[in-house]
C-alpha cells in the first residue's frame, strides 16, 4: 500500500495487524468491555482490602491518594485495565499481544524516552528552584522503600493507557480511515477526557484537560514515527514517576511524593504552565530526531 505523510512505513507495519479485523462495533464493545474489566478489578481490589481490614480504604486515602499505600493501590486498579487491553484484542481481533506494542527496539526506545524526559526536567527544576522552593513531604527512606512497588505499579498504569490509547484504538481506527483527524485525535482525546477532574483541577480543568491533550498527541506522533508504543510509554512513564514520586503538587495524588511545589494545581502561575510546555516541546522534537528510521 502506498504511504502517505500521516502513515509512515512504520505506521503502516504497526496498523497491519488491525486490518484483520477492523470493524468499528468490534472497537466500539472492545472500549466498553475494557470499562467493564477495569472497573470490575478496582471493585475487587477495593472488597479485598476493606475484607483484609475494614478500615484501610479510609484510613490510607485509597481514593485520593494521600499515603504510600493509598497511592499504589490508586494506581494499582489500573493492572486490570491493562490486562483487559490483551483480552480484548485477543477474543474481539485474534491478534496477539506482541501486536500491540509494534516492531522495532521497544525497549530501547523505552529508555531513550524516559532518559530525555527526565534529562530535560532536571535542568527545569535546577531553573524553577531559582524561584521557589519545594516543600518536603515523604522522607527519603520512606519513598525508597515504596519505591519498587511504585515502579511496577507505574509500569502497569501508564502501559495500561498507552495499550489502548496509542496501540488498539489508533490501530483499530487507522485500520478504517486515512484521516490522522479519525485514528490520531480521536483517541487522543478520549485519552485527555479520562483524565477529567473537576474536584483537583477547578476552573482549571479544561486547561488542563487540553494540556495533556497536547501531550498525548506529541506521543501518539512518536508512534506513528517509530511504528512501536516504547518511546511513548518511557516517556509517559518518567512523567508519571516524577509526578507521583519525585515532584508532586499538594492535594494531588501526593501521598509518595518526595517534594511537593509551594501552591496546589489550581494555584500553579502560569510561567510554570509555560516551562512545561517549552519542555514537552523539545522532549518532543528530540525524541522524533533520534528515533526516526
Amino acid at each position: 500500500m502506498k504511504t502517505t505523510t500521516a502513515f509512515s512505513e512504520p505506521f503502516e507495519t504497526f496498523v497491519a495487524p488491525a486490518r484483520q479485523r477492523p470493524a468499528i462495533w468490534r472497537l466500539v464493545l472492545g472500549v466498553l468491555i475494557w470499562f467493564a474489566f477495569a472497573a470490575g478489578f478496582a471493585v475487587l481490589l477495593v472488597a479485598v482490602m476493606t475484607f483484609l481490614d475494614p478500615g484501610m480504604i479510609q484510613r490510607e486515602g485509597v481514593f485520593n491518594g494521600t499515603t504510600p499505600i493509598g497511592v499504589i493501590s490508586f494506581l494499582g486498579v489500573f493492572i486490570g485495565a491493562f490486562f483487559a487491553v490483551w483480552l480484548v484484542a485477543r477474543v474481539l481481533h485474534k491478534r496477539g499481544w506482541r501486536s500491540l506494542l509494534g516492531q522495532g527496539p521497544i525497549l530501547r526506545n523505552f529508555l531513550i524516552g524516559a532518559g530525555v524526559f527526565l534529562g530535560l526536567q532536571a535542568f527545569n527544576f535546577l531553573v524553577w528552584h531559582q524561584f521557589y522552593d519545594s516543600q518536603p513531604n515523604v522522607p527519603l527512606d520512606v519513598f525508597l522503600s515504596w519505591l519498587p512497588a511504585l515502579v511496577v505499579v507505574l509500569i502497569f498504569q501508564t502501559g495500561a493507557e498507552e495499550l489502548l490509547c496509542r496501540s488498539y484504538m489508533m490501530q483499530q481506527l487507522a485500520a478504517r480511515f486515512r484521516s490522522p483527524v479519525v485514528w490520531m485525535v480521536i483517541p487522543q482525546a478520549f485519552f485527555a477526557l479520562l483524565h477529567f477532574n473537576p474536584a483537583t483541577y477547578g476552573p482549571l480543568t479544561w486547561l488542563i484537560l487540553a494540556l495533556i491533550f497536547v501531550l498525548a498527541m506529541m506521543w501518539a506522533d512518536l508512534v506513528r514515527v517509530t511504528g512501536n508504543i516504547g518511546a511513548s510509554w518511557g516517556w509517559h512513564f518518567a512523567n508519571n514517576l516524577i509526578v507521583f514520586g519525585i515532584f508532586g503538587s499538594p492535594g494531588d495524588v501526593d501521598g509518595l511524593a518526595l517534594r511537593l511545589t509551594p501552591y496546589s494545581v489550581v494555584d500553579t502561575p502560569v510561567v510554570a504552565y509555560v516551562a512545561f510546555v517549552a519542555t514537552l516541546t523539545v522532549t518532543w522534537l528530540i525524541l522524533r530526531r533520534i528515533l526516526r528510521p
